[in-house]
Parts: structure tokens; C-alpha cells; sequence
């Protein structure tokens, strides 16, 4: 597919050039090749269908129709194949023959101002929700029209007013200079500034590819942007917005008030969920995109979504000492901290629960075998009839603590205790205890209180450490504790070397910076180490480390296969004489074949590791560190295999459009001192991949040994941007033994058919045993309760002990042999009664109380036809047994 758009395009720029007589200056610089050439995308083109028109998947009138586009409908161009326009018509893009388009000419955008206060609307309905009141005098930017309401555009919103109020003032061209918000971008290329938004205009300088710059007014596709002293317009072809994503340690976030999620961490598209006030959400990672606005990550009903970090605040989670609450009004128990999570159980009201967990003011309980949350203020808890006195006891308080009459959250709140309040405690009822503050005598809840010596230094918990040299990322605070509230000490300009010897739990660190000692957050550290070994990454670009991935390789089929072959035989590796199938896959969806065999040959170790044997699947795809063979996909030939991973690649880790993708690069990743990845400082398919650090260089590596990157020809290639669709996981599944047994740890609901959506039919109550039949790729299960197939997916392989653990379930494990002998008696000298193919199943023969069968370091083993023997447990791995 790559060949056929390229050609035609190298031909037509040519016959440009030479009938014209013209240099057309490439705006990645003069230097690069006429190949390479790129130029600034002109402002979009729009046409009108004259006839009713099948969008088709390529530029032929046999290929497929994805749909037909109704005579009179507007599309945008994107490019150009002989007669057929490839374009975009709502969130569909094909190609279309343009004897059937006319070209749409720049419209221009009146301007209204309103005549009196206006209230600008959701819809257009006088009974629409008001979005803001526009107050008189105000200009309006006209979008469309719905009877007599106008949809328009002020400010940041957009909404509906009513025609009657405002009147035209004037038109702006379509093409004229509008102010924007400071919106951050990067670079995608070496790109020309000019002096007007043309490329008419004078070039200024070049502005190096991968650098940020920042906009501050557009003109069409141009935007006004400064750099290196000057300021001057660029195109918007060869820039992207930049958000600064890091990697944050797992936080929880409620939402303060009704709040949305959103797709990405903007509100460019329309929010996917309206999220009441106090939901709880988990998030992993923090986003400031381009034009400033923080947001969360958050996981919702099984996906990602984005949520500004001004709608929600920081609660914790905290273990609590046992405590017995009863139901002070009818109630639910909740799946997750929040009632958007979705209710599990009805729970009645004067119903009597004990929690030992909360996460803010959810706690953690079960109900009728049900595990879940409840929001706590409708419960009360079950307050002691006598108080306790205690010794006169100091402690400090640990966040802004309420002072309540009683020893209860139901009692009434007196005043609000500061954090890092040093308080006496007097008496004690459960965990509750008295104090006095402020001149009032209250109860305030232990949970919040740690003791407090006046003798001690009052350090932060933590450990000594190994003296580390730790660099800041960025100009980083040193405060008087290990949190951000602590007061400020003094400040440590951004990769200015010191040292620490100890580290908090809170993963601050202690250093002395300018004769001011003080803790700084490990979030915003990296060791010496891992800034000398960027510096080193980035010191040699000409190297694979740097290399585009999506550039087509020179490397031959019989390279692969020499360096494989000198590692690996025909007979211990699914790889050996595999190198036209990487190139083959490579050419179809358009990466590099050298880096995909070097992918495989690492993840593989040559075609010999266990999974790639077993299971056809060289990159390990699937596996969970808990279950790392049965969670795989099994595949049915290792060419479905390679197949398969060059789709996946290109589709995700490679595809600017995935969340996945961190550069088309191996690149590297950074850590900070807290052991967590730093989006910023670190770059390509390493950061998402691979948790190993060093992952992109030793993939790198085997590059190297199969070609030099002196002689790789996709250094001088340019990229293939083509996305695939992402691939489906191919059918298959593991067969386990029919007498395989499992117990459930926890309840497993059932179905009839694998669908999320059909009917439970069926729970494995907590402790109950039945039989694991099938694992299938997608991750369903296949069971035999109580005599009846059933199907699930509840259970998570990546956790799987969690619900179950199977007894007797094990893994034929044999070194540089196919076979396992089976034998009558558990010694090397007792007659083969059969043999069992490596990497097969086998079920474990056990006891009355469920237990394998052992004799020395022998199993006892059931055959397929119902023949028991034994095989020695050095050739055994036991299976989902943790």
C-alpha cells in the first residue's frame, strides 16, 4: 500500500520543479534531500459532493465502500492519488473520486454583539440550561443557525442565543489573526519561522525539531510563536501540542463537586461522564497539557479518562483500627469509593458492619459476602457507654482534625485542630480520644494522631540510606518536613548535585543545600547515574537507540537468520530460518524489520525461552508476573506470531495517536528517586514497554550484532506513518486436565455463554472447589461447577490467587528434552508406563484432603486415559498455585 501513494507523489513534485523553474524552500531546511522534502501544509480545503458518493478504503472504484456521503455534504481534503481525493467527512476518512466534488470557498465568521444581558444556552430552547449570562455590549462569534437561535461562540463557550438580541457589527476573514490562550507545542521537524503566516514571508531562522515553543495568536493553519529572541509565524503542519505527562505513585481523588471526564486531558471533545460530588477515583499519572491545566488520569468502568485537577482534592487511604458502625438510614454497599462506582448490595437500615480500611470517607467493609464501600456519613459508630481515662498523653496531629462533642463523626463539631497541633489526651473511647483545644474539651479521632515526644528530633519516619548523589529535575523546594505543606527552607536550582543519607516513608529525602538542611520530594530527583547515562543517550544520537522505528530496514532475511543460528538450532528454537517472516511482516505494516527480529530475539532469548516454545509467542504477550505461561496468548504458529506483534506495534507504541506512544524511537527510560518513571526525561517505546530502564538498549544491541548502524539504510529513510487498526487477539485457548481442581478465595460469578452481558447464572461461593477446564486467549475461563459448564472472566490473571488458587494443576518443564517419562513407581528404575510432551499440562493425583500426591520428590500423575504413575518434581512447574 506504502508504494502505491509514494510514487505518484515523487512524480508529480518532480514535473513541478522542473516545468516551473522554482525552488520551493523545504521547511525542515535546505540541506535535507529532495526525498525528504516536506513544505507547510496550506490552510484546509473543503469541497461539496455534486452527487450522491461512496466514501471508498483506497483510491480504486473496487475497493470497499466504508459509506456513501449524500449529494450537497461537506468534506475536507487531505491529499491527492491520480483523479481521487483522499478526504475526511465526519469521523470517517476514504477516498473519493473528485469528478463528483466542487471546491467550497474560506467562508467568513460574522460577528454580533449583544443588545441586552443574554443568557447563552445549552440547546436551543428558552428552557435549556443557561451555560453564562453574556452581559450587554459583548461581541459573539456566529457558528450556525437552529430557527431563530444562533449558535455562537464567547470566549472559551459555546451555546445557543436567541437571534433577537444581538446584532451584526462586522465579518472577520476566515484567515485572520485571532488571539489564543499560551498554548505550548513541540516541534515535529526542523521548521521555518517567516514574518507573516505565509510561506511567502521572509524566513527569520529554523527552529530545530523537538523543540518547545509557545503560541500566542493564529492566522488559518499559522501560529505566532517566539523563539530564540525573535517571534515570527510557523506552520501548523510541523508542530504538535505538548502535554508533560508524569508517572505518579498510585492517588486517590474526589470529586469536589459535579465534575466531568474526558477522553483526553482537554475539553476540546465533549465530556464522556458527568461524575457527582465525593466519587472516588484512582490515578497514575498527572498531565499539564499545552496551554497549562493540570489533570488526573483517572480509571473509570474499566478505562482510561482525564479529569481537571481543580474539580477534585487528594484523600488517603489508610488501614483503621477494627471498628463496629451502624446504618443510620437505608444505604448501599458500593463496588468503589463513590456512588457513580455502581451499587452491589442493599443494605437496611440499623444494619451493624465493621471496616478496618477507608479511602477519604469511604470505608471498606463486606455485607452478605460482598466486599465494597460505604460512604460513612450514613453511618454512625457504636460509641463505648463509659470512657476510659488514660494517662496524660501527647500527640501531634497529622491533618486539620475536627474537635467533635462526642466520641462519634455523627457528634457535633466544636472546632477544626491544625495539622502538626501538639494535643494532650486525657480519656479514650474506642478509637477516639479526649483533648483539649482552644479552650474547649472535645473528642477527636485517633486515626489522625501520632505520639508525640518534646525530648525528640522529631524526624520523619523513614531509614538511613546509602550515601546517593541526587540531581532536581527542576528547581525544587526544600521544606521542614516530608510533606508540601511543611514550611519552605530554601530552594535547589534544577540539576545542582546533592547528597543524602536518608530517605523518609513519605519517599522525601533529607540533603543540605547552601548550609540550609531540609527534606525534598523523591518524585522531582534523579540519581547521578541516571542523569549521566541520559546525557549519554543523548550525546550519541547516531545510534539505534534514536533510529525511527517506522523506517523500512536494509537487513536481509540471511542476516537475521546468521545471527540467530549463532545462538539458537533448528532443534531448541521456534526462530531458527525466521528472517523473511520479520521483513515480510515489517514491509506489510510498514516498521523496521531489524528492530522487530532484534524485539523478539531478546524477548525470546533466541526463539528458546519457554513461552515462545509453548506457546508460539515470542514476545510474551499476555503474561502476568503471576501467571506468566497461562496468562500468555497462545498462538498457532510463531508467523501468526510475528504477524500479530508488528500490527500491535505499529498500531500502539508507534502510533503518535495512542496513549501508548512516547516517541517512534527504543529510547530509554528515566526513573526518578522514588523508583517511578519520569515522562519528561525519558523517551520512546522503552517508557511504556518495558519496566526495565535499559530495555532500548539491549534491543540496540542485538541490532548491532546483526547490523551495523553504519550500513542500516533506514537511517536515511523517512517515516511510514500509516496506523493499522490495532489487531484482535487471535482464537485459541489452553486445555487444562478435566480433573483439575481449583478453590475459590473469593465469589465467582458465572455465566452461560462468554459475554459480559448475559445473565449471572451461577456464584463459586468463597471456599467452594470446582474444576479449571480452559483458559482462552481473551481471558475467559472455562469451569465445571457442580457437574455444569459455566464461563467467566471475574477472575484476573494478574491476580489470580486473589479468587482462586488450583491444587493440582502443574507444567511439563524438561531442559534439552521433547518427552517426560512417566513411570510405576516414584524412582528413575520403575517401568515407563507412557511419556508426556514438554510444556503440557498435567494433572497432579491427590488425596482426600485435596493435597498432590507426593512420594520423596515424586508426583503421582493422572495420564489422559486414566493412567496414574509418577514423574520426578524437577521436571514439574506448578501452575496458578501462589
Amino acid at each position: 500500500m506504502n508504494k502505491r501513494y509514494k510514487q505518484p507523489i515523487r512524480v508529480m513534485a518532480t514535473s513541478v520543479l522542473l516545468s516551473t523553474g522554482l525552488i520551493f524552500g523545504p521547511e525542515i531546511g535546505l540541506k535535507d534531500s529532495f526525498w525528504e522534502l516536506k513544505v507547510e501544509a496550506a490552510a484546509e480545503k473543503y469541497y461539496k459532493t455534486t452527487a450522491n458518493l461512496n466514501l471508498r478504503k483506497s483510491a480504486s472504484k473496487t475497493a470497499s465502500i466504508i459509506t456513501t456521503i449524500p449529494k450537497g455534504k461537506q468534506v475536507t481534503y487531505l491529499s491527492k492519488s491520480g483523479s481521487w481525493y483522499k478526504v475526511k467527512y465526519g469521523t470517517k476518512t476514504g477516498y473519493v473520486s473528485s469528478s463528483y466534488l466542487k471546491a467550497v470557498l474560506p467562508t467568513s465568521t460574522s460577528v454580533y454583539t449583544t443588545t441586552a444581558n443574554l443568557n447563552l444556552r445549552k440547546s436551543a430552547s428558552t428552557s435549556a440550561a443557561i451555560i453564562t449570562t453574556i452581559p450587554k455590549g459583548k461581541t459573539v462569534s456566529y457558528l450556525s443557525k437552529s430557527g431563530s437561535w444562533y449558535k455562537v461562540k464567547y470566549g472559551t463557550k459555546t451555546g445557543y442565543v436567541s437571534s433577537k438580541y444581538i446584532k451584526v457589527t462586522k465579518k472577520t476573514s476566515s484567515s485572520a489573526t485571532v488571539s489564543i490562550k499560551s498554548t505550548k507545542f513541540k516541534t515535529t521537524a526542523n521548521l521555518n519561522m517567516r514574518s507573516k503566516a505565509s510561506t511567502s514571508g521572509t524566513r527569520l531562522l529554523t527552529i530545530p525539531k523537538h523543540k518547545m515553543i509557545t503560541a500566542t495568536a493564529k492566522s488559518g493553519s499559522w501560529y505566532k510563536v517566539s523563539y530564540s529572541g525573535k517571534t515570527g509565524w510557523v506552520s501548523s503542519s510541523y508542530i504538535k501540542e505538548y502535554n508533560q505527562t508524569t508517572t505518579i505513585s498510585t492517588t486517590y481523588y474526589k470529586t469536589n463537586a459535579t465534575s466531568s471526564l474526558y477522553s483526553a486531558a482537554n475539553t476540546k471533545k465533549a465530556a464522556i461522564y458527568s461524575i457527582p460530588k465525593n466519587n472516588i477515583f484512582t490515578s497514575t499519572q498527572k498531565v499539564v497539557n499545552s496551554i497549562g491545566e493540570t489533570w488526573y488520569r483517572v480509571s473509570y468502568k474499566g478505562k482510561n479518562y482525564f479529569i481537571k485537577s481543580g474539580s477534585v482534592s487528594k484523600v488517603s487511604a489508610a488501614k483503621v483500627t477494627s471498628t463496629s458502625y451502624t446504618a443510620k438510614e437505608a444505604t448501599y454497599l458500593y463496588s468503589f469509593a463513590g456512588e457513580k462506582h455502581g451499587t452491589l448490595v442493599a443494605i437496611p437500615k440499623g444494619v451493624k458492619i465493621t471496616t478496618t480500611y477507608r479511602i477519604g470517607d469511604w470505608y471498606k467493609t463486606t455485607y452478605r459476602g460482598k466486599t465494597g464501600y460505604i460512604n460513612i456519613a450514613k453511618f454512625s459508630k457504636t460509641v463505648s457507654s463509659t470512657d476510659t481515662s488514660i494517662t496524660a498523653t501527647k500527640y501531634k496531629t497529622t491533618a486539620n482534625l475536627n474537635l467533635r462533642k462526642t466520641a462519634s463523626t455523627s457528634g457535633e463539631k466544636m472546632d477544626t485542630i491544625p495539622v502538626n497541633t501538639i494535643v494532650t489526651a486525657t480519656a479514650k473511647s474506642g478509637d477516639w480520644y479526649k483533648v483539649s483545644y482552644n479552650g474547649q474539651t472535645g473528642w477527636v479521632s485517633g486515626t489522625y494522631l501520632v505520639a508525640y515526644s518534646s525530648t525528640s528530633s522529631n524526624t520523619p519516619s523513614g531509614s538511613t540510606i546509602t550515601e546517593t548523589t541526587y540531581l532536581p529535575i527542576a528547581d525544587l523546594n526544600i521544606r521542614a518536613s516530608d510533606t508540601t505543606s511543611s514550611t519552605k527552607i530554601g530552594l535547589i536550582p534544577k540539576y545542582t548535585q546533592v547528597k543524602s543519607t536518608y530517605k523518609t516513608s513519605e519517599g522525601w529525602y533529607r540533603v543540605t543545600y547552601d548550609g540550609v538542611t531540609g527534606y525534598v520530594s523523591g518524585d522531582y530527583l534523579i540519581t547521578k547515574a541516571n542523569y549521566d547515562k541520559m546525557n549519554s543517550y543523548e550525546a550519541n544520537k547516531n545510534s539505534f537507540i534514536h533510529m525511527d522505528l517506522r523506517t523500512k530496514s536494509s537487513v536481509t532475511a540471511a542476516q537475521i537468520n546468521t545471527y540467530i543460528a549463532k545462538n539458537a538450532t533448528s532443534s531448541n528454537s521456534v526462530l531458527y530460518n525466521k528472517g523473511s517472516v520479520f521483513i515480510t511482516a515489517a514491509n506489510k505494516y510498514g516498521l523496521n524489520a531489524l528492530y522487530l527480529a532484534a524485539h523478539a530475539i531478546h524477548e525470546s532469548d533466541f526463539g528458546k525461552s519457554t513461552i515462545s516454545l509453548g506457546k508460539n509467542n515470542l514476545f510474551g504477550f499476555g503474561s502476568y508476573d503471576l501467571a506468566p505461561f497461562v496468562g500468555s496468548v497462545k498462538f498457532s504458529s510463531i508467523d501468526e506470531n510475528i504477524l500479530f506483534i508488528a500490527q500491535e506495534m505499529k498500531a500502539t507504541y508507534l502510533n503518535p495517536s495512542n496513549w501508548k506512544y512516547q516517541g517512534a524511537t527504543l529510547g530509554y527510560t528515566i526513573k526518578d528517586a522514588n523508583g517511578n518513571r519520569s515522562a519528561d526525561l525519558s523517551k520512546g517505546m522503552n517508557f511504556y514497554y518495558a519496566s526495565d530502564s535499559n530495555w532500548g538498549s539491549k534491543i540496540a544491541n542485538h541490532m548491532s550484532e546483526i547490523l551495523a548502524y553504519s550500513k542500516e539504510g533506514a537511517v536515511s529513510q523517512s517515516a511510514n506513518t500509516t496506523v493499522p487498526a490495532k489487531p484482535s487477539y487471535p482464537i485459541g485457548k489452553d486445555v487444562f486436565p478435566t480433573g483439575t481442581i481449583a478453590v475459590a478465595n473469593s465469589s465467582i460469578s458465572l455465566r452461560n455463554e462468554t459475554s459480559s452481558s448475559a445473565t449471572v447464572a451461577a456464584t463459586i461461593g468463597k471456599g467452594e472447589t470446582f474444576n479449571l477446564l480452559e483458559k482462552w486467549n481473551d481471558y475467559w475461563l472455562t469451569v465445571n461447577y457442580k457437574g455444569k459448564k459455566y464461563y467467566t472472566n471475574t477472575v484476573s490473571l494478574s491476580k489470580y490467587n486473589q479468587y482462586m488458587t488450583v491444587k493440582n494443576l502443574a507444567r511439563v518443564s524438561v531442559s534439552g528434552s521433547s518427552t517426560l517419562n512417566v513411570r510405576a513407581t516414584a524412582s528413575t528404575v520403575g517401568a515407563i508406563l507412557g511419556s508426556l510432551p514438554n510444556h503440557q499440562y498435567v494433572e497432579l493425583v491427590v488425596d482426600s484432603s485435596k493435597n498432590p500426591i507426593k512420594s520423596g520428590s515424586w508426583y503421582k500423575v493422572k495420564l489422559s486415559n486414566g493412567t496414574q504413575g509418577w514423574v520426578s518434581s524437577a521436571y514439574l512447574t506448578m501452575e496458578l498455585n501462589k
